[in-house]
């Protein structure tokens, strides 16, 4: 659930990063795709603090694997809109792993 839900979101993030920019970005953004963004962000600094929120994320899935408590389905508990089901959790695996072969071919798309 947890890989799928990322995927989810990268597939995501590379249409919505190809269609629309933040206008504050125009002092260090110059068009720049997928691998040249990424590059653009180590050089610029910005990398560092795309790590240490993605390290902030996983704080809880730590402490719980510490704990001994771990489920494996990477499940952290936010449902704020109260969404959680059975039939949902099988929707939302299909779903997963249909992004994950999407962003698959959207960066192989790149290459």
């Amino acid at each position: 659930v947890k890989h799928g839900r990322i995927a989810m979101l990268a597939a995501t993030g590379l249409i919505v990063q190809d269609l629309f920019t933040f206008p504050f970005y125009s002092k260090w953004y110059t068009g720049e795709k997928v691998w040249a963004l990424h590059d653009k962000l180590v050089k610029v600094g910005a990398a560092w603090q795309v790590l240490l929120f993605l390290f902030a994320l996983e704080i809880p899935f730590i402490q719980k694997a510490i704990d001994g408590t771990l489920d494996g389905t990477g499940d952290y508990g936010f449902d704020p809109l109260g969404l959680k089901s059975d039939r949902r959790a099988v929707t939302e695996i299909k779903n997963g792993r249909l992004a994950m072969i999407a962003t698959a071919g959207m960066l192989h798309h790149y290459f």
